[in-house]
């Protein structure tokens, strides 16, 4: 017990001493991609998502106010960013032209991995990259997974890009693709919220592994506090809170698109 207050009173002590090097540190805003479910999604004036509940843990024990909110489409979010209108953005792909203007966490808020999805009675076995060969899938046009995948795909797989979201998962319910490659939460959470979506399901293995940070504009008043954001990410997705926090946005989202369809219908029916 002494040993567990002992802690307590160090931890409180190196906030307190965190916050002492800039009394300007009082309130962090932060904002984000406006439509990146579970990660963060809009909601009126606000983000919403994973990557605010998560954000709100670390900022509060850090005795910080964090405010997520809405900014624009993601280019003028990056803007705002660069121009030092907002804090932090939250769970991004980590770049050299974003390093900019970002001071990014040395570790990662979240995974954010690429797998294959398919039809629940048409799975297959997935265990290396040639495990794809000789069937037909599909991507988003323009994604890109980072190398050496990113060649894989353009160089050995029968692979479109020409297709939208919607298209790629018209094409697969009626079998004209095999699979198509997603990000594993974006895309549980969009397929899970379509019609027709509960049968499209993800594959267990990770064909890219990937990983989103997040970043402090340079002029922040609270950029001093990186290093301590980025130790309690470590620790956040050490202990399986980062990837539950996840998990329930997912179902977050599914449940809020369900309800506004619902709410379509009555109105269309009205």
């Amino acid at each position: 017990m002494v040993s567990v207050r002992l802690g307590l009173v160090l931890f409180f002590a190196s906030i307190s001493s965190a916050l002492a090097s800039d009394p300007s540190c009082t309130r962090v805003t932060a904002s984000a991609h406006p439509d990146y479910p579970p990660y963060h999604w809009r909601e009126g004036g606000r983000i919403v998502g994973a990557s605010v509940d998560l954000n709100k843990i670390v900022f509060q024990e850090l005795g910080v106010s964090f405010d997520a909110v809405f900014t624009g489409p993601w280019k003028r979010v990056l803007k705002t960013a660069e121009s030092g209108e907002i804090d932090f953005l939250m769970s991004l792909k980590k770049t050299g032209e974003r390093q900019r203007f970002l001071d990014f966490t040395d570790t990662p808020a979240f995974e954010n991995p690429f797998t294959v999805f398919t039809l629940e009675d048409r799975r297959f076995p997935l265990a290396v990259w040639n495990d794809l060969r000789g069937r037909y899938g599909a991507k988003n046009a323009g994604d890109r997974y980072g190398e050496p995948f990113d060649s894989y795909v353009a160089n050995v797989l029968e692979l479109s890009d020409n297709f939208s979201f919607q298209d790629n998962v018209n094409q697969l319910l009626v079998g004209r693709i095999d699979y198509i490659i997603h990000g594993r939460y974006v895309g549980q959470a969009q397929f899970g919220a379509i019609e027709g979506g509960k049968a499209i399901v993800p594959l267990d293995w990770n064909v890219m592994n990937g990983f989103v940070h997040s970043g402090f504009t340079l002029n922040s008043a609270c950029r001093h506090l990186k290093d301590k954001v980025s130790q309690r990410y470590d620790e956040l997705l050490a202990d399986g809170t980062a990837e539950r926090i996840l998990s329930d946005n997912v179902g977050r989202w599914i449940l809020r698109s369900r309800n506004y369809e619902l709410k379509k219908k009555v109105v269309d029916v009205d």
